[in-house]
């Protein structure tokens, strides 16, 4: 099969690679649609973050697909099941779900079925939803609380969404990407360009001076994580969501003098279920966070496209 491999910084592959062979608890899975992640970008373009990890890799995660083969202990799911989640790329050697088939491990109790009226590349990105859901289940924002949104990028957009269905009006979304922040004011949130005027002195007039009740930090730079701590009031809440590129060195006594609760959020599939029923009753739109799509075989292009945020949303890998 082929299979597109990280070899270091803005070094892909598609090479061949042998199908994996699954064990009894396992299903195999030929993959319809794959998100490129946040996440993917750092270990494409060897960031700080990125480094953590050994290459090559492929550490495609965000996908949706069919189940082609059925491990013989396999009890909840058949051949033809579409469905979603599950990856172990750690744990399949670095290779993840940018490929055309990909192994689920323990298939039970990890993996997830697609319901019918979803398509693949709208299921891809309920992992990521799944992450906007576990920061607004932590933070548990309220209808007359002021939200802040730093960056919107797909989890921002989905934690946008998931704010206003609730009627939490105040949501105030920052981003720099033109494309990203016109996507963001089409939802409904007050879209905040951060390269023409001080977000301090919008957000503090807007709120009285107080600051912000919530703050979700979902682009990841040093100028983001301090304009959180800054601008949420004192007893707010503050949501950690992005990886940073850089070292970020922050000054305790703003979280201490401030008495805020700083969560970080990462996936999760608690709230799957929660997750469909928002998608399939419109509440939650998918479908226009995509921005390109790409067959596997023009990989690179997809990652170079993912890594300027300033003109995509949501890159798709179609293996």
């Amino acid at each position: 099969m082929k299979a597109a491999l990280i070899y270091g910084p803005r070094d892909l592959r598609v090479e061949e690679v042998e199908i994996p062979a699954i064990g009894s608890e396992d299903v195999l899975v030929r993959v319809k649609a794959c998100g490129i992640c946040g996440s993917d970008v750092h270990r494409y373009l060897g960031t700080r973050y990125g480094q953590r990890f050994s290459y090559p890799l492929n550490s495609g995660h965000e996908y949706c697909g069919d189940v082609i083969e059925v491990g013989g202990n396999v009890r909840k799911f058949k051949v033809g099941d579409r469905v979603t989640l599950g990856v172990d790329w750690f744990g399949s050697g670095g290779l993840g779900a940018f490929s055309e088939y990909i192994r689920i491990p323990m298939a039970d109790r990890r993996l997830h079925r697609v319901p019918e009226g979803m398509g693949y590349e709208e299921a891809a990105l309920l992992e990521p939803l799944l992450v906007a859901l576990n920061g607004f289940s932590r933070a548990k924002p309220q209808r007359d609380e002021w939200i802040l949104i730093l960056g919107a990028g797909p989890i921002g957009l989905c934690l946008l969404q998931r704010c206003l269905c609730e009627g939490i009006s105040k949501v105030i979304v920052s981003e720099v990407s033109p494309r990203r922040l016109d996507l963001a004011g089409q939802f409904g949130a007050i879209a905040f360009d951060a390269r023409m005027e001080s977000l301090e002195k919008r957000v503090l007039a807007m709120t009285g001076m107080g600051g912000v009740d919530v703050t979700f930090e979902c682009a990841g730079t040093p100028a983001t994580i301090h304009q959180a701590l800054s601008l949420t009031k004192p007893g707010g809440r503050l949501c950690l969501i992005a990886h940073y590129a850089h070292k970020t060195e922050i000054d305790p006594e703003a979280i201490i003098g401030k008495t805020l609760t700083v969560h970080g959020i990462g996936g999760g599939d608690a709230l799957f279920d929660e997750a469909v029923s928002l998608v399939l009753d419109g509440k939650i739109k998918l479908k226009p966070l995509i921005s390109h799509e790409f067959p596997l075989e023009r990989a690179k292009e997809a990652f170079e496209t993912a890594s300027k945020a300033e003109s995509s949303v949501k890159v798709i890998i179609k293996p």
